[in-house]
């Protein structure tokens, strides 16, 4: 699923390519993912012009002229593509299988399209009032972003004082708490921080504490400078895989030796879903 980086890329280059266009249809063959309906969806957004794009967690926000917004969801193998009469015979459009499960297409009055691939077809589009959409109750009900100013050492600490007896890779991924982490970066930062991540939160020491936030944010920085990572369907808008795969540590990599000291690198699951870690580096 993709996760903060992923969407945040999206995000930064949606706002590069499509800012000011206006719509001018809509075309979908899986209506049952677009909300409040398809006709409704449709109705609300043909003819507005786009104003900007944001990000909360890991959900895009289309900010349009006309009071309303779109948000979307990527959910597990969803990305949006771009393309415009310059690069729609490119490469990546033509011949990666990945970017052609397109499933919704809104068409611009000067020919581009911002057009949704999606394999598994999980997820999802739908209109809202811009003045609302912080009231979604999928994002009303997130913690502080990743990346925020204001995450802070002093935020976690007072964040999870009643969850001291939980694991530390458990919480990373609770997203009522921090928003925007998911199994990769979790398992990255955490070997950054050189923390197990079956250790209980009351045993992390005052010296290691301050170590956790840094981590997680210089992690999610550099995805962010690599266009995240394509472990499996991500592609950002030009449909490119991401290139953060290309520097992990420990994520995916069960079996295989660490690229600090050798020792063969740990598969677990906890919490359902499966982390990865150093035994030697990470305490």
């Amino acid at each position: 699923m993709p996760e903060l980086p992923e969407v945040q890329t999206v995000v930064s280059q949606l706002e590069q390519k499509i800012v000011g266009e206006q719509i001018q249809a809509v075309w979908s063959d899986w209506k049952k993912r677009i909300f409040p309906s398809f006709a409704v969806f449709a109705k609300q957004i043909r003819g507005a012009r786009i104003t900007g794009t944001r990000r909360y967690g890991k959900h895009i926000i289309i900010d349009l002229d006309n009071d309303y917004s779109i948000v979307a969801h990527l959910k597990m193998t969803g990305h949006f593509l771009v393309k415009n009469k310059t690069n729609r015979t490119a490469q990546a459009f033509t011949e990666d299988p990945v970017n052609g499960y397109i499933h919704h297409i809104i068409t611009f009055t000067d020919g581009t399209t911002l057009e949704f691939s999606d394999m598994r077809k999980f997820g999802w589009l739908r209109t809202v009032k811009t003045d609302e959409v912080e009231t979604l109750a999928s994002i009303i009900s997130l913690g502080i972003d990743a990346l925020s100013t204001k995450f802070t050492e002093k935020y976690l600490r007072k964040a999870l004082s009643g969850k001291k007896k939980q694991m530390i890779g458990v919480i990373l991924l609770d997203q009522n708490i921090i928003a925007g982490i998911g199994n990769i970066y979790r398992s990255e930062a955490l070997f950054l921080a050189r923390m197990l991540p079956t250790r209980p939160l009351e045993t992390l020491t005052k010296d290691e504490w301050p170590l956790l936030v840094p981590a997680i944010k210089k992690v999610l920085r550099q995805a962010l400078k690599l266009r995240g990572m394509s472990d499996g369907d991500f592609r950002d808008t030009d449909g490119l895989e991401g290139r953060f795969q290309q520097t992990l540590y420990v994520y995916g990599r069960s079996d295989k030796p660490c690229k600090k000291c050798g020792t063969m690198i740990v598969r677990k699951k906890i919490g359902q879903r499966s982390v990865f870690y150093c035994p030697y580096c990470q305490k």
